[in-house]
């Protein structure tokens, strides 16, 4: 599996980096490749990933190593939960803390409960402590109410 990331500042792609990239099992939290990306013009980089495995779910760290700020690290994630990536704002390698919340997001208890808006939920290993709350929409933004008795929930391990 490739992958590709892109460098820029304010729009510009930049050339000339040797990013380095680190790869994690989501699982194990243990890194499984690192190397050097390859400059493929424009501001794209890329890393042959050769010990990619469909069932595994990993997350990825790419780091310019010269850039600063937020331009330094580009972060993603394979697999199911890919974009919840973004939500957490990888940007430093030290990553083991948000690799647990990864796996808290994808193992743990989610609940669409009765009533109101900003009821998404996934829960803490506890099954009682909120992690994360999101406000449920349709594609226009307009608000989704659960209908009552209709609550919707993942079990814990699901």
């Amino acid at each position: 599996m490739w992958v590709v990331t892109y460098f820029q500042i304010e729009g510009v792609g930049i050339t000339g980096l040797a990013p380095i990239t680190r790869i994690r099992d989501i699982a194990t939290a243990s890194v499984v490749a690192s190397g050097t990306m390859l400059e493929k013009g424009s501001g794209f980089y890329a890393y042959d990933f050769a010990g990619y495995d469909i069932t595994t779910e990993y997350v990825i760290l790419c780091d310019s190593v010269t850039l600063s700020g937020a331009s330094r690290y580009k972060s993603l994630a394979t697999g199911e939960y890919g974009d919840l990536i973004n939500t957490v704002e990888l940007v430093t390698d030290e990553i083991d803390f948000r690799v647990d919340l990864i796996k808290k997001i994808m193992q743990n208890k989610l609940e669409l409960a009765d009533g109101d808006t900003g009821n998404l939920v996934i829960y803490d290993d506890d099954d009682t402590t909120e992690r994360i709350k999101w406000d449920v929409t349709d594609v226009v933004d307009d608000p989704i109410v659960q209908q009552p008795y209709n609550t919707s929930n993942r079990s814990k391990g699901a």
